[in-house]
């Protein structure tokens, strides 16, 4: 399986509410740019899930041209707050190979430190608008291997 880590571009600081928050002038510049990027590996998807987040949904928006076969599901539990390990056992249930994740930190970098190193221990850093490549044959702690970033 292949699964795609994309973290959302740069948002605004302040709103209503966390969840609330948009994409700044450059986080709108960024996710199309992260997307062009992308589009470049000729990716295949068979399923994009996005926080439920505003700021998630926008980043997926620009990902979304690449895959008009597919809508976009909104999963409340990849929130920046989500559970790393539910998580992992919903994605090994699927029957799918390749899944693209838009969503936040701490979620994003505690799911690759569990996936690559097999703990959060690890803190991996996941910057704004970057997408890691993990492969794995099983979506397991320690099982996943970066290919590119």
């Amino acid at each position: 399986m292949l699964l795609y880590l994309l973290r959302h571009a740069i948002a605004e600081d302040r709103a209503e509410s966390d969840s609330a928050r948009e994409l700044t002038p450059k986080g709108l510049d960024q996710a199309r740019s992260i997307a062009i990027k992308f589009s470049q590996r000729s990716p295949q998807v068979d399923r994009v899930i996005c926080s439920p987040y505003t700021r998630a949904q926008q980043t997926a928006a620009s990902m979304m041209p690449l895959f008009p076969e597919l809508d976009l599901t909104l999963d409340a539990g990849i929130a920046p707050d989500g559970d790393v390990y539910g998580v992992m056992d919903a994605i090994e249930g699927y029957d799918l190979q390749q899944v693209l994740l838009v969503s936040h930190n701490p979620f994003l970098s505690n799911l690759l430190s569990v996936l690559v190193d097999g703990t959060m221990e690890t803190h991996r850093p996941v910057d704004n608008a970057t997408l890691h490549c993990v492969s794995m044959d099983v979506v397991a702690p320690g099982c996943g291997e970066i290919l590119y970033t």
